[in-house]
């Protein structure tokens, strides 16, 4: 019996060693995964465990990415761990029901994104942070970019509800007088709204 327990242990404490040294890969930036986090999956340079944490890059649409958080928050901070310009959102999230924070950062000349359920900036979330390269963008540079990433965001979703409007009034009109001059124009929003959603 004793040995059936050592084994058990051992093999815990081997499971548990490999998942502590997990690194992932995510635009060619390494991240040790810290063992709370891990087996989570790595697809498209974004590695996720769930709806409890995640890591990704977010290069390629920054106001997207930003956005939703950046609008619905409940609190924000700028703060600098280790030289790496960061900004904090944290809200009250059904889905996970709790707490949920993202944190932005910029490393290289990336911005990345780290969630995870919890209202604070653990160690764990300042470990990852910190053992990624220094940034290269400038730390008000940094800050700028989200401001003008969240203007953008707002934007975009005032166009849409406009739009959303606008076919729905068109919609109506058309149900009510099928063989309406506005056909055309229907056809456009109804194809431009389907194309954007």
């Amino acid at each position: 019996m004793k040995k059936i327990f050592l084994i058990l242990l051992i093999s815990s404490l081997m499971i548990s060693c490999v998942c502590a040294a997990e690194n992932v890969d995510i635009n060619h930036v390494k991240f040790q995964i810290p063992e709370k986090y891990c087996n989570g999956e790595l697809n498209n340079d974004e590695y996720k465990l769930d709806n409890i944490f995640s890591i990704r890059c977010i290069d390629d649409n920054v106001p997207k990415a930003i956005g939703l958080w950046a609008s619905e928050c409940e609190s924000s901070e700028d703060l600098d761990i280790y030289n790496h310009p960061v900004r904090h959102f944290c809200q009250y999230n059904k889905h996970v029901d709790g707490n949920h924070s993202h944190a932005y950062f910029a490393s290289g000349e990336s911005v990345y994104e780290i969630s995870w359920k919890g209202k604070e900036i653990d160690r764990d979330i300042e470990k990852l942070i910190k053992n990624t390269p220094k940034s290269k963008i400038n730390e008000d540079d940094f800050y700028n970019v989200l401001d003008k990433s969240l203007d953008i965001y707002k934007e975009q979703k005032k166009d849409k509800l406009n739009q959303e409007s606008e076919y729905n009034y068109l919609e109506a009109k058309h149900s009510s007088q099928p063989d309406s001059d506005d056909d055309a124009r229907f056809r456009q929003i109804l194809f431009t709204y389907y194309l954007n959603k």
